[in-house]
C-alpha cells in the first residue's frame, strides 16, 4: 500500500451551533487540509497518482469554502461546521473526484489551529 500526502490551505469564517462557549460567535480559522490519499498498485511510471493530481481536486474543494463564511454555504448551512465536519467533507467530495478501484482517499486531517486538529477516515481501501 502506498500512501500519498499533500497540504493545502484555506481561510474562512464558522460560528458553532448550539456551542455553549466563544465559538458560537461568528470567528474566521486560516485552516490547514491534509489529504492523504492510498493506492494499491503503481503505474508504468512508478507512480500511484500523480501529487499534481490531488493537489488540483482538493484544490476544486478548497475553492468553494475559502473566504466563504460557513454557514451560509451547502451543506454548512444545515450541519453544524465543525472541523469534525469539514475533515468528513473534504474525504466525500475529494473522493468523488479521485477515487477509482485502485486509489482511494485514505484519511483527512483538518487543522483549525496550529495545535488543534482533527483527522476523518473510513474503513480500509
Amino acid at each position: 500500500m502506498f500512501v500519498l500526502k499533500i497540504v493545502t490551505d484555506f481561510a474562512s469564517a464558522h460560528s458553532l451551533r448550539e456551542y455553549p462557549g466563544d465559538c458560537s460567535r461568528l470567528h474566521g480559522h486560516n485552516w490547514q487540509v491534509e489529504m492523504m490519499v492510498a493506492a494499491r498498485k503503481l503505474n508504468s511510471n512508478g507512480i500511484a497518482i500523480d501529487f499534481r493530481e490531488i493537489k488540483k481536486q482538493t484544490k476544486v474543494v478548497v475553492k468553494r469554502l475559502d473566504h466563504q463564511y460557513l454557514n451560509e454555504i451547502a451543506p454548512f448551512d444545515k450541519l453544524n461546521p465543525t472541523a469534525e465536519n469539514i475533515a468528513k467533507y473534504f474525504f466525500d467530495e475529494v473522493g468523488q473526484l479521485i477515487n477509482t478501484n485502485d486509489v482511494k482517499v485514505k484519511k483527512v486531517t483538518i487543522w483549525e489551529t496550529p495545535r488543534a486538529s482533527v483527522t476523518y477516515s473510513q474503513g480500509d481501501l
